[in-house]
């Protein structure tokens, strides 16, 4: 299942779990979503060109790695670290019980019986 998030979707998911009140975190946040919009590009255009280009200089033809992968390289970590400081909210996840999980499943033996 590839699905693409849209930046609207994660934008209010990262809003609904900060302070909206700090705005340094909402500034982080911000941050965070145009070094997305950065990785995204960045990987439309790895996958235009390709992870190899090929230069010619003058009589000379040598292929090399895109330079964009060096570049996405460093958003990735960039996007990581401010991902850590983000100070988000804790969410209360719902517990999937053993009877819940029946639904997905089929039958156990001891349903069986």
């Amino acid at each position: 299942m590839s699905r693409v998030v849209k930046i609207l979707d994660l934008e209010n998911q990262l809003m609904n779990r900060i302070d909206r009140d700090d705005l340094i975190e909402v500034d982080k946040v911000m941050r965070y979503l145009a070094i997305v919009k950065q990785i995204r590009k960045l990987q439309t255009a790895i996958n235009k060109s390709g992870v190899m280009t090929t230069t010619i200089n003058g009589n000379q033809e040598f292929t090399k790695a895109n330079p964009a992968i060096n570049e996405l390289n460093k958003l990735t970590k960039t996007l990581i670290s401010l991902e850590k400081s983000i100070k988000f909210e804790t969410i209360n996840v719902s517990v999937i019980t053993k009877d819940d999980e029946k639904d997905n499943d089929g039958p156990e033996v001891s349903d069986l019986y």
